[in-house]
């Protein structure tokens, strides 16, 4: 197997859309936003207005990943209480995670901890953070800039006009039926649980799990690790003979909300990536390459993860 080789580009529009992990604490008693399953467009220059927000790119969107897998089977079905990773392939591990700025063109990821090639067909890929969350944003329109500011609690707002820089945010998930447990999550199935969330956004279906260090099931002071998970829509099978590259195509967004005119901008929300793996043999990979020099203005480069294999 070669040598890990991370190149993550920023795709110029949204290819894919996010599951709204954070957004789905801030704000939600003072709005009555769509039940899941939930859909967001872009935004296009106006200000969305009562319950409907849409997705901009952020200035800066951080998160602190421990490891990347891909599997042949559910590592976290609903009745379990821990993360079962025997039926992964890792792709990245890590004890001290690698902190990803998403809004940034490029980042690289370290081979850290990757296995040899597992024989299987992998049908569901999951991605270890931490619980925290940072990030920034900003929203033009009508000639108006609207950017992230400290959020002040009974304010109503973190955005703000003042001329300056869009502020970073750490927003932490440790409850997804909000800080009483007994809220019920409106973009997640069934209301979700305190530790679980299964969401339809943007026609995507991801699974949110809190855990510990340790990959058990929890919520509240012992929340330290988000792990995300994802079914294939195209489930691809590796052999020791493979030789190509795992592409994984991400997207991350913040949320804007609207007052109920739509006159001004009341909240931005960090919307956390959705992605999908998918297997590409080195015929393709050189078929790709001669084209996006041949005709470059027909190909998107969306965000992606290119491991060699």
């Amino acid at each position: 197997m070669n040598l890990l080789k991370n190149a993550i580009k920023k795709q110029s529009s949204i290819l894919l859309s996010s599951l709204a992990f954070t957004g789905f604490i801030l704000n939600l008693s003072q709005r009555e936003l769509k039940a899941y399953p939930n859909t967001v467009a872009a935004c296009t220059g106006s200000i969305p207005s009562g319950k409907v927000a849409c997705l901009v790119d952020p200035k800066s969107y951080e998160l602190d990943i421990y490891s990347v897998h891909i599997c042949t089977r559910d590592p976290f079905p609903a009745e379990a209480s821990k993360a079962d990773l025997t039926s992964c392939m890792t792709l990245f591990k890590s004890d001290s995670p690698y902190t990803g700025q998403l809004a940034n063109n490029t980042f690289t990821l370290p081979s850290t901890g990757m296995d040899e090639i597992v024989n299987g067909s992998y049908t569901h890929t999951a991605v270890v953070f931490s619980n925290k969350f940072k990030g920034s944003g900003s929203y033009t329109s009508g000639g108006k800039t609207y950017r992230t500011k400290v959020y002040v609690e009974n304010s109503g707002t973190n955005v703000t006009t003042d001329p300056g820089d869009p502020v970073k945010s750490t927003e932490t998930i440790t409850n997804w039926r909000g800080v009483d447990g007994n809220s019920t999550n409106i973009y997640c199935k069934d209301g979700a649980t305190v530790s679980r969330c299964e969401a339809d956004y943007n026609n995507y279906k991801v699974t949110g799990i809190i855990t510990d260090a340790s990959l058990n099931s929890v919520s509240g002071a012992s929340s330290a690790r988000l792990f995300y998970l994802a079914k294939l829509s195209n489930p691809f099978t590796l052999t020791s003979s493979s030789s190509g590259s795992i592409e994984i195509v991400v997207d991350n967004n913040y949320e804007v909300f609207g007052n109920n005119a739509g006159t001004a901008v009341q909240a931005m929300t960090i919307a956390p990536f959705v992605f999908q793996p998918t297997y590409v043999s080195n015929w393709f990979i050189n078929y790709t390459q001669k084209t996006r020099f041949e005709k470059p203005q027909k190909i998107t480069l969306p965000l992606k993860l290119n491991i060699n294999l």
